[in-house]
């Protein structure tokens, strides 16, 4: 009787240990967050199959806070890192691939800039592109811009650490 009740305790555990997740629009993939330190502050952003137990595969963390969005053919995971309140940079990954290791392809240029904020706003998994807002905040106060950009994402894996 006791093991019973330990599994449904299991599938609650592991569902509060997980702060957000990211279900891939086919259903294969699952992206999810855990506090990074002990203290449950900051993320990490993992990466495994659908419906399965294990940790899978660590793709950002850092002492803030981390959000992801899909393409809506799910080949690609965009991750947004807020490294800061006053910076993010986004970094995309091809995951299509059915057991192969998420591959980095793109990451906004000018990573870690201090008052430059990135943000997904569409994609053209067509023309294999990836639609950006830049939002700067200038030395002027009160003074902010917003870029639109269109930014292909690559065909080769790129030089990665989840946590430079």
């Amino acid at each position: 009787m006791r093991a019973l009740l330990a599994i449904p305790l299991l599938f609650v555990a592991e569902a509060l240990a997980a702060d957000h997740q990211f279900g891939s629009p086919d259903g294969k993939f699952d992206a999810y967050t855990t506090a990074a330190n002990d203290d449950g502050t900051g993320m990490k952003l993992y990466l495994r199959r659908a419906n399965s137990r294990d940790t899978g595969v660590l793709l950002r963390q850092n002492d803030r806070w981390i959000d992801a969005k899909w393409s809506p053919d799910s080949q690609f995971l965009a991750v947004i890192d807020h490294s800061d309140g006053h910076i993010s940079d986004v970094y995309v990954f091809g995951v299509a691939v059915a057991n192969a290791a998420p591959t980095l392809l793109y990451h906004t240029r000018d990573l870690h800039k201090y008052d430059v904020k990135w943000d997904v706003t569409g994609w053209d998994v067509a023309r294999r592109q990836i639609t950006l807002d830049k939002e700067v905040k200038h030395e002027m106060p009160g003074k902010v811009t917003h870029e639109k950009i269109e930014a292909p994402l690559g065909t080769e894996p790129l030089k990665y650490d989840p946590t430079e």
